[in-house]
């Protein structure tokens, strides 16, 4: 898998109660994460609407922050990644609506991608 949690070496050295609640929160971030992809179409409507961009954004790149903070430790660093260059990306002053649609799409296939 190209995502990789841990170190596998170090992963097995750790006590099978670990390794369980290790894989329990990795479970719960895939979930959680996926859970935001419902929110972000919310936002992605919202920010349409005239004066609403600039909350929505803001929201949008609250959850992407959130996702940059988490993913690595759960093996997701490509995710984290595409959350970063989101955030990144919507933090620019005059960013194109291209760079936007580009980022977010980045970030929405990392987010179905997880495993």
């Amino acid at each position: 898998m190209a995502n990789q949690m841990m170190n596998a070496s170090k992963l097995d050295e750790l006590p099978a109660e670990a390794r369980e609640r290790i894989e329990t929160l990795r479970l719960l971030f895939i979930e959680r994460s996926r859970g935001h992809l419902e929110q972000i179409q919310e936002l992605l409507a919202l920010r349409k609407l005239p004066g609403e961009r600039g909350a929505a954004d803001a929201d949008l790149m609250t959850l992407a922050h959130s996702l940059v903070g988490t993913a690595g430790i759960f093996g997701f660093q490509a995710l984290g990644e595409a959350a970063f260059r989101f955030e990144n990306t919507v933090r620019e002053e005059g960013y194109s609506e291209a760079e936007f649609a580009s980022a977010m799409a980045d970030l929405l296939d990392q987010i179905k991608a997880m495993e």
